[in-house]
Parts: C-alpha cells; structure tokens; sequence
C-alpha cells in the first residue's frame, strides 16, 4: 500500500484494508502506531522526523553541497534559506547547507505548509529584507513557486535580486514557473526502487542491512530563477556566461580567451583569484553535469555520452569524471540504477 498524505484521517484508513506493507510520503505518528499494531513494516519517503523504523530519502548533506557550489560559483556572497516548519527533512537541508558555505552568513525562513497565495506576508517581509544580491536554497520545487509568487509581490527580480533553487526537478512545476525555477535533481524512479526493495524484502522477512538508505542528487537543472552572475568583474562574468551557454561543443580554453579578448595565461589567473580554480575545470565540470543525466539512461553507451559531453577520448571523460565526483562513470551507473 502506497500513501501519499497520511493524516489522522488517512491512517484511520489503513486498518480496514489491511495491507501487508505501507510505504508512505509524510508518514504521521498514528499510521506508525498503526503500522507497529497489525505487526507491518512500513517505509517513510520524508524525513518527517518521526523514528519510522525503515526510510529512503535524497541524501541531504549532498543537497547543501550542491546548492553552495551552485551559488558561489556564480558570486553570491549573500545566502537564504527557505523551508518548512516542523520537517526533519527541511532541517537537514539547512544545515548541510550552512556546513558548506565556508563561514558566511545564512539568512533563514520556515513556515508551515499553506497553499496557493495565500498567507504570503511573513514570506515576503523575509524576502524584502535579505541583502542583494542573495542566492536562496528552497526546501523542495513547490515550495519554491511559492517563493517566486513571494518575489512578485514584493517587487523582486528573480534571479538579479534573489535567485532561487529548488529541490526535486519537478519539470513541469519547473518549467511553468515565471520565471522558470532551478532546481537540484535527482533520481526520483530509484528511490521508489529502493523502497520498494526494501519493503519486499521486509514483507518476506528477511534481514534489512541497511534500514536507512540515501538517494545521491544527479546535479543542478538550471533555469531562469539562477541564471545570473554575480561576480562585480566584467571579464569573469563575460568567460562564466560563455561556458555555461555552451551546448556540448568542442570550445577550449583557447577559444574562450579568445573570445572574451585576453591571453589563456591572463583568463586562468583571474578563474584562480576568483574561484580558485582553471577555466579547464570549469569547462569540463559542465560537460560532467551533462554526462551525469545521460549515465542515468543505461542504454546509453559511456563512449557515446564521452563523445556528446565534448571529451576527445573515453579515457578522458573517465579521469575528469572521477576528479569532480569522486568516481568512474561506471561506479556511477551502478548507483544509479
């Protein structure tokens, strides 16, 4: 059995049907109560901060990370953070994400769940009062929309006085948002894999090893809503927009110095002052972003996703891959399945 809500009402619910195993998004403490008395394992999906005995979640410690690397290499030197009330999940996002903002200040808003546009004041008022330019991390994409509604009202413009991300990828609530949201991604069909596994497993009575399992994100969909440099120098915003508009081309380092008008030497030393890092690894880490989306699709060759990402060699996409994540594409399909 499969519950998206469950409430008091929904868990009431549950009883009759009498299931042999739940898996349940927002699990409430009475379906757990419940869950403990008809003697069914049952897997929580949201982190809601009950000790359900069985979870599958996207890990948020890789979330945070994502969100502060996104931001900072676009220049922010300002951060929001904008989660739920009362949600474990929201917590953990906000505090992998203050971990890894090297000791700059995190500016912070929860609020409970409401829908529609309504009470949006609080929301607004917070929004108001952040310094710009801000880079805000939301807690998933729904809440996210309700952030751009916020902006609206308040007369922001999004991203150059905030820009936003989401979490989720939710494509169609994504890409219907004005102006369209970014957001972290990741594997949403493995982890119903995974709970699925997990609750089979559970259901049949055998051993579960690891009761409390972490989805890796795949990488940061950009959109409308971050799609801003924040960099105060002209070179480096004018070489950052001409990597990141690149669509799997074989352009160089050469080719970028060339076109923003200086010596590779004199671009490569303004990449290290400013991120602390070459303007080769900034090309190839957005050639790995678009590799991660393809590695997902296992009918999809590693020579062929190597040649689309604009590496000359397989070799080459395998080494450049390990450096940005840690570990060779195949380790990542495996992961990913």
């Amino acid at each position: 059995m499969l519950v998206r809500d469950s409430g008091v009402n929904a868990a009431q619910e549950v009883m009759p049907l009498k299931p042999d195993g739940i898996i349940a998004y927002i699990a409430h403490s009475r379906l757990l109560s419940i869950a403990k008395k008809m003697s069914i394992p049952l897997i929580d999906t949201a982190l809601t901060g009950l000790k359900a005995p069985m979870t599958v979640s996207v890990d948020d410690d890789a979330v945070g990370h994502l969100a502060a690397t996104h931001f900072m290499e676009s220049g922010f030197k300002n951060f929001g953070y904008c989660g739920v009330a009362d949600i474990a999940a929201s917590e953990n996002r906000h505090n992998s994400f203050l971990s890894y903002l090297n000791g700059l200040k995190l500016y912070s808003f929860s609020e409970p769940i409401f829908e529609g546009e309504s009470n949006l004041q609080k929301l607004t008022k917070w929004l108001k009062k952040l310094p710009k330019p801000s880079g805000v991390l939301v807690f998933d994409d729904k809440l996210g929309e309700r952030v751009l509604t916020a902006c609206k009202w308040a007369k922001l413009s999004v991203p150059n006085d905030v820009a936003i991300l989401g979490v989720g990828n939710d494509e169609l609530m994504c890409e219907v948002s004005w102006p369209s949201l970014s957001s972290i991604s990741f594997p949403v069909a493995q982890l119903g894999f995974e709970a699925a596994e997990m609750l089979d497993q559970a259901m049949n009575g055998e051993n579960i090893q690891n009761p409390h399992r972490k989805i890796q994100p795949t990488g940061v969909a950009t959109r409308s809503s971050t799609e801003v440099i924040a960099f105060d120098d002209p070179l480096l915003k004018s070489a950052i927009a001409l990597i990141r508009k690149r669509d799997g081309d074989l352009m160089g380092v050469k080719q970028i110095a060339q076109a923003v008008g200086v010596s590779r030497r004199t671009l490569d030393r303004k990449f290290k002052e400013y991120l602390g890092k070459t303007v080769r690894f900034e090309l190839d880490k957005v050639k790995i972003q678009m590799a991660h989306a393809m590695l997902v699709d296992r009918t999809k060759k590693i020579a062929d996703i190597s040649r689309r990402c604009g590496f000359t060699t397989p070799a080459s996409f395998s080494r450049s891959f390990h450096q940005h994540t840690g570990s060779w594409p195949s380790e990542y399909r495996k992961a990913m399945r």
